[in-house]
């Protein structure tokens, strides 16, 4: 681009004419491209084509223009800098310095104001062009202003046509609305009555169905019945042969037993004997111990003996202390009274001591008894306490395992008691809750879509009187015909709207209509959206052309203080210079100058008043935007209300769903029959495979028999060889013998004879036990003769009494045959199992096929009640709407605009308000059933605290009365008595309330009890059931079991006898025949459940299949989406072709305009060369008297040379143009061609959409039934989840308070022991205190006897005394000394009473503390044991802990190691790796620096040769312009920009790289453009100046410095480049395997198919059908392309040798996916 635009080409070469700015001018008005400086002037003229062309530019372009015009500036700033300079060199000048100085300096002046003036001039010219430019775009628009009105005129006479046929439509509608309303009432009696008559039918049906199914059941049932009864009496006969069978065998056995048993007598009897000899012996060793236990007892009543002596002499001793101290006693009483009182006192003193030693000898006495008796006690007592203790050790262990276990017990079952309670109560409140609410649900939702209806229609009207006061208020008094045409189509509209509203009624019934509306809402909605774009676009546009237009005034305004500034400075010059004859023309200059600041600033006005005119326009527009906003609204309100029929709609299908799942259900109970029967048939075939099983151990058995039995008849014969023998060597003994006796009778014969006769006896014995064996095997053989024959006989086979005496071989033949029998039978019973099970599978399809027949008449009825019910409803629906309708146009006549407004405010905030309700009733109902359960238990604790309150109460009234009685103050009383009354009567009322909820609760309770009963009661009819179904098992069992007896009959029979071995084998071989038969039986039996089976998987991958359709129809529908977006990308491209056509034909029409604008400026510029040369030659005359103007003339010839040459460039640039305006024209023809192309394509595109939306339409239908019954599925597991996060919080909370209640319970079980052992204690105390008391009563008793009897001797003695004192009158002193003497010794008795009894309380409580302490030892002991128990099993497990611990650490040790040595040789490897890499990097280094050196060598010797050329320029610089041309149009055409190109996706590309987005937005600067300056010109300047050598040298090293700055960036990029392909391939690699193994768990989902396909592909031989299955397994699989070729050889046949040596990894290769 040319930068060499404002002012002079060169200062030094001497001032230009005024003339010499115009070529450069010229210059560029005529280059091909434009300037962007002209660009930002030009702007405005391109400003309606959309945004102005600074935005459309990309950064890089702009950052561009802005330094252009920083350098613009500059340069300009820089001109005015040396313009004041010269000025002030003017200044400092003096005037006497010559005129021809002043001349000159003023002839420069004037070229720079003549330069300035002609750039001024082109400026106007420029502003003019763009004045008349926005005119022409001012009236463009008001073109189109008219154009819509005018469009919009015809919509309204469409519209109001429109509206007509509507009315005539509505009319037709309403007629056949009437006519069909009464039709269908008409229909709804008949239909009413026909469904009462079906519904009669079907119960009548119903009744039928369930007859013919009994009947055929029943008929079913009875030929199984008739077969059962017939094999029942086989089996009868059967077993009434067997039983005979068994009666002879058990005489046979009873016999055998008899012998049996007495030989157990005999050795019974010798065990007596030996019993009673061992009986003897105990006794005597009994009576041994006996004696010891005498002795023993001996040595015990010594030591009894010695005790007593023992005790007699304690007593004699303390007797003698008691004589001694009496005797004292007496000595001193002697010594006190008179010698007189001797004589009479000694009798009666003999006689006191004679009383006491008998007293005394009675005491010992009775202390021996009671000593011994306590000590005996004392024993027994020990014993049995230990004894108690430990039982009671015991028993309290057991007691507590026994509680502990009934505790959980208990608790278990009380728990899963209340959770069984809990969950009935909670489903019943559940149930009868969700009722009620679907209720006022139901209830509400029709309420509020009533009201929604109502508020719609009131909201509409309401809408469009604001709409109408809106537009009053806006239109002015200029625009009333306007006005009035405003308020007739206002009128219109309502009519529209109203008929809208009809019309949507209408709507409601057709759905094919609605689908029409539902299009068209989506046009208006996208039209709405167009026509937003448009008015944001317009929007900014008028920004950006306010902005430039601010732009110039300000740079306008900086131009006129310029100019100002100048026009000073020359007015002061022109005082100066007033002299000259140029100060005129300066005056016209700036005269001209002014004029046209005036014009420009007139120019700006009238752009001010059409810019505020563009702005109402804009507000207009706004308003009609925000109108069809409303519209837009209102269409998506009815759209709400379609959507919420649509969900009505779909719960009718859900409750369908409902009763299609108990369908279901039906089947699947079926299906259980079915397996219960096959499970049977599986059980009868295992008794089958037992049976054989025993068959063939009866084989083996009779196998060893005939062994035995060979084993036998050898030894017989072998014992019949030895006895020949020895009867052979009898005969030659007994010749010897006589031989012996007739030649010598010696004594040495003798003893020879003796010993023979001994062996003679042996052998005699021997063969006596030979032949009894013998005869016992005959006998056996006679008697298995007669069972067999028996046998034979009651299996009816034909056996002749020859036969018998023949031979056995004939017997076991037939024994054979009836085996064959056997087997035949069994194999006919097997065959007709398997005809009875398959006449059962054949039941059973036909049960289900009849099962599914009524399920689709059902259904089918169903349907056609659900369309019938709909119908009705729609019908409801319409008039109800109707009579609203009506009745709200009424209200809303007789209402104001004010009152509807607040009334709809009202509505909507009671809507919102009813929502929130909705809500809170919802949220409120799940804290009611929250608080209930809380409730209950509050109850129930403020039921206790207030029944313990009254008792306080009433306690406290106790009292209180207690305390008024005794209290004297009668005052208070009334006072307090009355409140006393007043809080019972209210604690009564409470509870009374109280009891009333418990009450409710115990019914609920109650409730829940009898569903429990009804329940338990199911449960006992289904285990009846069960048990009726055991019964007939096992009375097959029992059947079976008879069968199997006599099996084994025949088997103790075939093993007792069975001898010849070639028979067995045919036996055998039969046998085993019959075995294989029995196996392909089993077989086909397997292979008819394997197709079962296989049936379930068939069944199982038709789901699969749906389900993949189902997925296809959704990737379909995401298709239909992506084409979709695939046209509106499309459309949106249309519409960028069309905008880029017109700025084509925009851009085409302005350069025909700068055409014609050259060629005036040709003419122009011819004119003022006519003029220059005229005054040239004026100039020549003037010359000769001056050499001064012979040099300007040289310069002005030198001028007109290049303005000659510059002519010439200028013809050859409108040629150029020219040529360039037909390729336009061609470009144009095509472009049209390829926009006719473009629009039948855009046609066929738009046929596509039509079919498309249909499809879309079919789909979104489908959707959206699928979306509700997946938003009803979501809500109900919302409300699941909810519920269930309720219940897990209440459960939370029951275990939280159960733990508490367990904790509290093992605290008071602690308790309970530690009181139960003080009790235990207590009582253990107790009962030694109440032994002890018994002891001290029995004492008591002793005494009060001892006592008894010493009072009636003392009443003796006293009647002696008495007797004696009449006989003799004693003094009275005598009488009181004796009686002191006596109560002094009655004292002393006591008090050793007194003694005896408290040694006796201390010795109790010493054994009673001493067993306490015992206990406490044991109970210590115990725990003792227990911890120590516990320490040993913690301190085992903790052990068994560290080892394990200390294991792991090895271990982990050990992988430690590992993944060391493994990670060192890893980083050597990398290491290695690593430097290999840097080697390389090094070589590419060299060779790159090598290239690059070569390359300098180059450059260094071309720019000599530049150096050495001259520098004049050839006269081929002429042809340097065209040149340029033509790089120029190459350079036009738009190179791609190769950062801003993104990275197409390659294959398998998951994600996009980040690198080339940011290298887009920024790409690094080279070292030249550091280097260099900022200024980037992009042509070379059209002349060059000679470098210097410092500049060589600069340039040289800058050079130098970018090749080396290339040089690194190259290495790196080439090393990244390397590094990013390996990663690229890898990653391509691994995307396409995930891919296939993604596909691969697609297709692996059918197994079996894929298993079927390789096996086929194994076995079948090389050809065209392995080659088919191919394709097959390439979609199931994924292979690659390298398997796919190795499988494809093996098809072929190339590669066996291969396969048989590799095997199975041939055909199956690594699969990822199946790994």
């Amino acid at each position: 681009m040319e930068v060499t635009l404002l002012g002079r080409p060169d200062w030094d070469r001497g001032p230009p004419s005024p003339r010499g700015a115009f070529p450069s001018r010229g210059l560029r008005h005529g280059d091909g491209r434009r300037d962007p400086v002209q660009d930002g002037v030009a702007s405005p003229a391109t400003s309606g084509t959309g945004k102005s062309k600074l935005e459309t530019l990309p950064k890089e372009d702009l950052i561009k223009f802005a330094k252009k015009q920083m350098m613009l500036i500059q340069k300009a700033k820089a001109r005015c800098a040396e313009l004041e300079k010269e000025i002030e060199e003017f200044k400092t000048k003096p005037v006497a310095g010559g005129t021809g100085d002043i001349i000159k300096a003023l002839t420069e002046r004037l070229d720079a104001l003549l330069l300035e003036k002609a750039e001024s001039e082109q400026q106007c010219l420029y502003l003019k062009k763009e004045n008349i430019k926005m005119k022409q775009e001012v009236e463009d628009s008001i073109t189109k202003m008219e154009d819509v009105h005018k469009e919009f005129e015809q919509s309204q006479g469409n519209y109001v046509k429109e509206i007509e046929n509507l009315k005539n439509e509505l009319m037709a509608v309403h007629s056949k609305h009437s006519e069909d309303k009464a039709s269908l009432q008409k229909e709804l009696e008949e239909a009413t009555k026909k469904q009462l008559e079906l519904s009669e039918q079907l119960k009548f049906q119903g009744n039928c169905e369930d007859n013919v199914k009994k009947l055929q059941e029943i008929q079913n049932i009875k030929p199984v019945f008739e077969e059962q009864i017939l094999y029942l009496q086989k089996q009868l006969s059967t077993a009434t042969n067997e039983k005979e069978q068994e009666i002879t065998h058990l005489q046979e056995v009873i016999e055998a037993n008899s012998q049996r048993y007495q030989k157990d007598i005999n050795s019974l009897q010798e065990e007596l004997l030996q019993l009673k000899v061992a009986h003897q012996e105990e006794v005597k060793d009994l009576m041994c111990q006996i004696e010891a236990s005498a002795k023993e007892r001996e040595a015990e009543v010594s030591n009894l003996n010695q005790l007593k002596e023992n005790l007699v002499r304690q007593c004699e001793a303390s007797v003698k202390n008691i004589q001694e101290k009496y005797e004292c006693e007496l000595e001193n009483l002697e010594n006190a009274p008179d010698a007189s009182h001797e004589n009479q006192m000694c009798p009666m003193l003999l006689q006191e001591e004679a009383f006491v030693e008998q007293v005394v000898n009675e005491k010992i006495k009775h202390l021996e008894n009671t000593l011994k008796e306590l000590e005996s006690q004392h024993s027994i007592l020990k014993d049995e306490v230990t004894y108690m203790n430990n039982l009671k050790l015991k028993l309290e262990l057991d007691a507590q395992h026994i509680k502990d276990e009934f505790f959980h017990e208990r608790e278990d079952l009380e728990f899963k008691i209340n959770e069984l309670l809990l969950a009935k109560e909670e489903q019943s409140c559940v149930i009868e809750k969700l009722k009620s609410e679907l209720e006022d649900s139901n209830k509400q939702f029709c309420c509020i879509v009533e009201q929604h209806n109502k508020e719609v229609q009131r909201l509409k009207e309401q809408h469009q009187k604001e709409i109408s006061e809106l537009t009053e208020t806006f239109l002015s008094g200029s625009e009333k015909e306007k006005l009035t045409l405003m308020f007739e189509i206002q009128g219109l509209k309502e009519q529209c709207e109203n008929l809208q509203q009809e019309k949507q009624e209408a709507i409601l019934n057709y759905e094919s209509l609605r689908e029409i509306m539902e299009i068209l809402q989506t046009e208006l909605g996208e039209s709405a959206g167009k026509i937003s774009q448009e008015f944001e676009s317009m929007k900014q546009q008028q920004a950006s052309d306010v902005n430039e237009l601010q732009q110039k005034l300000r740079t306008a305004f900086n131009e006129k203080d310029a100019l100002l500034e100048t026009v000073n400075r020359l007015q002061r010059e022109n005082e100066k210079l007033s002299q000259q004859e140029l100060v005129p023309e300066l005056e016209n200059t700036i005269k001209s100058l002014q004029e046209k600041n005036e014009v420009c600033l007139v120019s700006l006005s009238q752009r001010d008043t059409m810019l505020q005119e563009l702005e109402a326009k804009i507000s207009s527009l706004t308003e009609e935007k925000n109108d069809f906003i409303s519209k837009i609204k209102t269409s998506h309100e009815e759209m709400d209300n379609l959507h919420k029929k649509c969900e009505r709609e779909e719960k009718l299908i859900v409750e369908l769903r409902g009763k299609v799942e108990q369908t279901s259900h039906c089947n699947s109970e079926l299906e259980q029959k079915v397996n219960e029967l096959r499970g049977e048939l599986e059980e009868t075939l295992k008794e089958k495979d037992q049976n054989n099983q025993k068959l063939e151990k009866l084989m083996v058995q009779l196998k060893t028999v005939s062994e035995d039995q060979e084993a036998l008849s050898s030894e017989v014969k072998s014992l019949y060889e030895e006895n020949n023998r020895l009867s052979s060597e009898k005969n030659q003994l007994n010749r010897d013998l006589e031989v012996l006796l007739s030649q010598k009778e010696d004594v040495m014969l003798k003893e020879h004879i003796s010993e023979l006769e001994k062996k003679l006896q042996v052998t005699i014995t021997e063969r006596d036990n030979l032949s009894t064996l013998f005869e016992n095997e005959q006998v056996q053989k006679l008697f298995v003769k007669t069972q067999l024959y028996g046998f034979l006989k009651q299996m009816e086979s034909k056996v002749s009494e020859e036969d018998e005496e023949q031979d056995v071989v004939n017997i076991l033949q037939a024994v054979g045959e009836s085996l064959a029998k056997i087997n035949e039978e069994k194999h006919n019973l097997i065959f007709q199992y398997d005809e009875r099970v398959a006449e059962l599978e054949t039941k059973i399809k036909c049960l289900q096929e009849e099962n599914a027949v009524q399920h689709e008449e059902l259904q089918s009825l169903l349907r056609d009640h659900e369309q019938e019910k709909v119908l009705l409803r729609k019908e409801l629906e319409e008039t109800l709407s109707h009579k609203e309708a009506l009745q709200s146009d009424l209200l809303e006549m007789k209402n104001a605009n004010e009152k509807t407004r607040l009334e709809n405010q009202n509505l909507l905030s009671q809507v919102e308000e009813a929502s929130q309700n909705l809500h809170s009733k919802n949220k409120t109902q799940n804290e009611k059933e929250q608080s209930f359960v809380r409730e209950l238990e509050n109850l129930r604790l403020s039921q206790e605290q207030k029944e313990a309150e009254l008792q306080d109460v009433r306690a406290e009234l106790l009292l209180l009365k207690d305390s008024l009685e005794k209290s004297p103050v009668e005052n208070d009383q009334p006072s307090l008595v009355k409140e006393l009354e007043e809080k019972i009567g209210y604690l009564e009322k409470e509870s009374k309330e109280k009891e009333e909820k418990i009450n409710k609760i115990k019914l609920v309770a109650v409730k829940a009890k009898k569903e429990l009963d009804s329940s338990k009661r199911e449960a006992q009819t289904l285990r009846e059931e069960l048990e009726s179904v055991r019964s007939e098992k096992d009375q097959l069992s029992t059947s079976m079991r008879d069968l199997i007896q006599g099996a084994e009959s025949y088997k103790n029979l075939l093993l007792e006898y069975d001898k010849q071995s070639e028979q067995l084998d045919v036996e055998k071989e039969r046998a085993n025949n019959f075995e294989h038969h029995i196996e392909e039986l089993t077989r086909q039996l397997r292979n008819s459940t394997f197709q079962c089976e296989k049936l379930n998987s068939d069944n199982e991958d038709l789901l699969a299949r749906i389900e993949t359709l189902q997925s296809n129809a959704k990737l379909l529908e995401v298709q239909i989406l992506e084409v979709q977006k695939a046209k509106a990308v499309a459309d949106k491209e249309l519409e960028a072709e069309k905008l880029q056509k017109e700025q084509k034909i925009k851009e085409h029409a302005s350069s025909v305009n700068e055409l014609e604008e050259l060629q005036l400026q040709l003419q122009k510029e011819k004119k003022q060369l006519q003029k220059t040369m005229q005054e040239l030659e004026l100039v020549r005359k003037d010359a000769q008297q001056t050499t001064l103007m012979n040099m300007e003339i040289a310069d002005y010839e030198r001028l007109m040379k290049e303005l000659n040459q510059k002519l010439a460039n200028k013809n050859s640039k409108i040629e150029d143009l020219e040529q360039e305006i037909k390729i336009q024209k061609q470009k144009q023809e095509t472009l049209q061609e390829e926009m006719a192309s473009l629009q039948s394509s855009v046609q066929q595109s738009e046929e596509k959409n039509t079919k498309i939306k249909q499809l879309l339409v079919k789909t979104k239908k489908e959707l959206a039934d699928s979306k509700q019954a997946e938003t009803d599925h979501l809500i109900l597991q919302a409300s699941l989840k909810g519920e269930l996060e309720a219940s897990q919080q209440q459960v939370e909370v029951y275990k939280i308070q159960l733990a508490d209640i367990t904790s509290e319970k093992h605290k008071v079980h602690e308790q309970l022991k530690t009181s139960a052992d003080q009790h235990q204690r207590t009582l253990s105390a107790y009962q030694q205190k109440v032994t002890a008391l018994q002891e001290e009563c029995h004492a008591a008793k002793a005494e009060q006897a001892t006592i008894a009897s010493e009072f009636e001797n003392y009443k003796v003695r006293v009647h002696n005394v008495l007797k004696q004192q009449k006989n003799k009158s004693v003094s009275q002193t005598e009488t009181e000394g004796a009686k002191q003497e006596r109560e002094h010794l009655e004292m002393l008795i006591d008090q050793l009473k007194i003694k005896l009894q408290d040694t006796q309380n201390n010795l109790q409580i010493n054994v009673s503390e001493l067993q306490m302490l015992q206990s406490e030892h044991d109970t210590l002991l115990e725990r003792h044991n227990k911890m120590l128990q516990e320490t040993v099993s913690k301190e085992a497990e903790l052990r068994e802990k560290l080892c394990s611990i200390q294991s792991e650490n090895m271990m982990l040790k050990s992988e430690h190691a590992q993944t060391v040595s493994q990670l060192t040789s890893q980083n050597e490897v990398l290491r290695s790796s690593f430097r290999d890499q840097v080697r390389h990097l090094q070589e590419e280094h060299r060779k790159t620096m090598e290239t690059l050196q070569q390359q300098l060598s180059k450059v260094e010797a071309q720019l000599f040769q530049l150096k050495s050329e001259p520098t004049t320029r050839s006269p081929a610089s002429s042809h340097q312009p065209l040149k340029n041309l033509r790089e120029r149009r190459s350079t036009d055409l738009p190179l791609p920009d190769m950062y801003t190109i993104t990275r197409e996706e390659g294959e398998g590309m998951e994600t996009t790289d980040t690198e080339s987005v940011s290298s887009s937005g920024t790409h690094t600067q080279s070292l030249e453009q550091l280097l260099n300056s900022p200024e980037t010109k992009l042509e070379p300047p059209l002349w060059h100046a000679e470098f210097t050598k410092e500049e060589l040298v600069q340039k040289l090293s800058s050079t130098t410095k970018s090749a080396d700055h290339l040089n690194v960036l190259l290495r790196e990029t080439e090393a990244t480049n390397a590094i990013l392909m390996e990663q690229i391939k890898l990653l391509k690699s691994e995307i396409r395997r995930l891919e296939r193994n993604q596909e691969r768990e697609k297709s692996v989902a059918n197994l079996e198919y894929l298993k079927n396909v390789l096996l086929q592909f194994i076995f079948l031989k090389p050809g065209s059908e392995k080659e088919r299955l191919l394709p097959v397994i390439d979609t199931m699989l994924q292979l690659s392309p390298e398997e796919k070729g190795k499988l494809a050889a093996i098809a072929q046949g190339e590669e066996e040798n291969a396969s048989r040596s590799s095997g199975w990894a041939s055909y199956l290769h690594s699969w990822s996916g199946l790994r």
